[in-house]
């Protein structure tokens, strides 16, 4: 739960990996093993306890939902029209497997894509004890390493999600 999250997690360097021309031509496109690996190719391995961000560009589309979330619909009627990039399980497996990260975060309403029914990459990360952080704007302005990230969670008790106040900081800015 999330007041069980410690501030160990949630603090730390980022590497951000931007796939947004990839997700911006594909609504339902998934970040994945070959995203990171392509990433560690120019930038070096991500180390163990890195905060991995993850760019899709779906941040400069917020508050208008048909392009955000691909629909204004709610409800369950909604799901199958809701379209908007996220975290392959695959990717998420690889990420805790391989890279043991401290947190994950990305621009989208959701870690798991948009129609999503079973919330793989949410539970894969879940058992991994690594927090998720959604709903994040301003990736763009990050540089792929060299920044750290503070994303403190409302600490809710029992809570499996709680509003986040996330800044990043940029040395020698």
């Amino acid at each position: 739960t999330v007041e069980h999250i410690p501030l160990e997690r949630t603090i730390g360097p980022v590497v951000v990996i931007d796939a947004s021309a990839k997700a911006l031509a594909n609504r339902d496109y998934l970040f994945g093993p070959g995203d990171f690996l392509a990433w560690e190719k120019t930038h070096d391995r991500i180390p163990a306890g890195t905060i991995v961000l993850l760019r899709t560009g779906y941040d400069r589309y917020w508050p208008d939902a048909v392009n955000y979330l691909g629909t204004a619909e709610r409800g369950d009627a909604a799901i199958p029209k809701l379209h908007f990039p996220g975290l392959a399980p695959e990717g998420a497996r690889w990420l805790t497997e391989q890279r043991q990260i401290k947190a994950v975060g990305l621009d989208t309403a959701s870690i798991d894509y948009g129609q999503s029914t079973l919330f793989e990459s949410h539970r894969i990360l879940a058992k991994g004890n690594v927090p998720i952080f959604e709903n994040l704007s301003g990736l763009g302005g990050l540089p792929p390493t060299g920044a750290t990230l503070i994303a403190l969670p409302m600490k809710i008790e029992g809570g499996c999600g709680a509003p986040l106040r996330a800044v990043a900081w940029l040395p020698g800015r």
